[in-house]
């Protein structure tokens, strides 16, 4: 389904647009929000607001998918969506959504999931909640990735500065640096970028958040690495690259409660003194890069 992967690359655009994404668990409350909506609508048999409401719910779970850089194409691709006749069901739309819940409260809640407890991605849950939105376009000949261009555009006319938006380790300026040093294309979340009025551990400390959550979800989402950068310059000499993501490496471990430390892991570090044969040379004359793995 090539048009989920316009679908989220336009939904990306808008929100980046409108000042970036909502923190995840506020998304997750609009999500609900608007499922009842459509209920709501279902109810009093009104159809325009029926087709609205769809769009909206369509819109609200591609920004939770992209925030776990999630491939929706793929996920519809497993589930079928494309060939499926099966009729809406409003209980199974709330079923879906109560599972992208569940997910979510394991990763951004209070109580993680038992280890024990089988566990959705966000992805197929999120792509199981949409392929109900379909069935429901169906009937009403309502096409819901053509509607959301409309959406989008109202949003952007809407919501420009209503909301109270925070960063995203999606949407941080480090992943362009990175990416740009490197070319890569994995799956990534990143820290905030560094700041040269704070001290290096004050810098990693501003990461802790976005890593924490990072290290509860990216197993199980498939997303490959958290990037930190840093400053060094092409003219430093390899022993002070080592030396910083020594100290980073350090810092990490002292300030990341215990089940960080029991996750097995390992940091890459990519910089200019690495030469080009390297695998893990940066071309920025400027940065070095720490990546975490969470190994499988």
């Amino acid at each position: 389904m090539q048009e989920m992967i316009r679908l989220q690359h336009t939904v990306d655009e808008t929100i980046r647009a409108l000042g970036g994404y909502f923190r995840p668990l506020s998304g997750l409350a609009r999500l609900i929000e608007e499922v009842g909506e459509v209920g709501e609508a279902l109810e009093a048999g009104d159809e325009a607001s029926l087709r609205a409401e769809l769009v909206d719910v369509l819109m609200i779970s591609t920004c939770l998918a992209n925030q776990y850089v999630t491939d929706l194409a793929s996920e519809h691709r497993q589930l079928q969506t494309a060939e499926d006749t099966t009729a809406a069901s409003f209980y199974r739309l709330v079923h879906e959504a109560g599972q992208v819940a569940r997910v979510m409260n394991g990763y951004e809640g209070d109580k993680p999931p038992k280890k024990t407890e089988a566990t959705l991605t966000i992805g197929t849950s999120i792509a199981r909640l949409q392929r109900e939105l379909f069935r429901f376009a169906r009937p009403l000949q309502l096409e819901l990735l053509r509607e959301i261009d409309r959406t989008n555009e109202k949003n952007l006319a809407r919501d420009k500065k209503r909301f109270a938006l925070t960063r995203d380790p999606i949407t941080e300026a480090t992943l362009d640096h990175y990416r740009s040093a490197t070319g890569s294309e994995e799956r990534l979340w990143g820290a905030p970028t560094y700041e040269e009025t704070l001290s290096l551990e004050a810098n990693v400390e501003q990461a802790l958040p976005s890593l924490r959550r990072f290290l509860r979800c990216a197993r199980n989402e498939g997303i490959d690495a958290f990037v930190i950068e840093a400053p060094i310059e092409r003219s430093d000499q390899l022993v002070a690259v080592k030396e910083k993501a020594e100290e980073i490496g350090r810092i990490i471990k002292e300030q990341t409660p215990l089940s960080f430390k029991e996750a097995p892991y390992r940091i890459d570090v990519y910089a200019s003194q690495l030469g080009p044969v390297s695998p893990f040379h940066s071309e920025d004359d400027h940065r070095m890069f720490l990546l975490l793995y969470i190994d499988a």
